[in-house]
């Protein structure tokens, strides 16, 4: 119970930082890459990281996503043609392994940005043991990156999603109403006696 408390109080303790426009809790840093927590993808852990040419690239657990819970964001602020929720086939590849990808556009404040949707859940291990990562747009390469210090960064991300989790679940549920006639939570019933 006391570890329960601990990591709850460390979470509350960690100050806030803004990635990319949300609202995000520290976790730590580890060799030039961020290790946070978004509140808003159901307290996903993520990596992230810049580079020279002002593009970030941010890999991470999105549990609002229950069939896709990985992603990968890249954006840049030069990037001001893309278009907010058009899709974009990108050209991805991890060393000498290429694949097709369907990103869509994001348009936060300051920065253009595509997301891209991922189901393996060995997308983090697959990361890991490699150097670079590259994307092409219609052929053209829109991003190389150096995955410099990613695989202890991807350890930190892996601790940090086993911690959040843990303290989850180890969290009460709440408590339930007493009122016969509330509905369900999520429920929209026309006739109120429709529970």
């Amino acid at each position: 119970m006391r570890l329960l408390y601990f990591v709850l109080a460390f979470i509350a303790a960690m100050p806030r930082i803004v990635l990319a426009d949300q609202e995000t809790i520290q976790w730590k840093e580890v060799g030039g890459w961020s290790v946070a927590i978004d509140p808003t993808l159901d307290n996903g852990c993520f990596v992230l990281t810049s580079f020279d040419d002002n593009t970030i690239i941010r890999l991470g657990f999105n549990f609002r996503k229950k069939d896709n819970p990985f992603y990968i964001m890249l954006g840049n602020p030069n990037w001001k043609s893309l278009e907010k929720g058009k899709h974009y086939p990108i050209e991805l590849s991890l060393d000498q392994f290429k694949w097709t990808a369907d990103a869509r556009g994001l348009d936060m404040p300051g920065l253009k940005s595509l997301w891209i949707d991922f189901k393996d859940p060995d997308l983090i291990a697959e990361f890991e043991g490699k150097l670079s990562f590259r994307a092409s747009f219609k052929g053209k390469q829109i991003a190389a990156l150096r995955l410099k210090d990613f695989a202890r960064a991807a350890d930190e991300l892996l601790a940090c999603q086993n911690a959040v989790d843990d303290a989850v679940a180890k969290q009460p549920a709440p408590p339930r109403s007493k009122d016969p006639l509330e509905a369900k939570p999520g429920t929209q019933a026309s006739d109120p006696f429709d529970l």
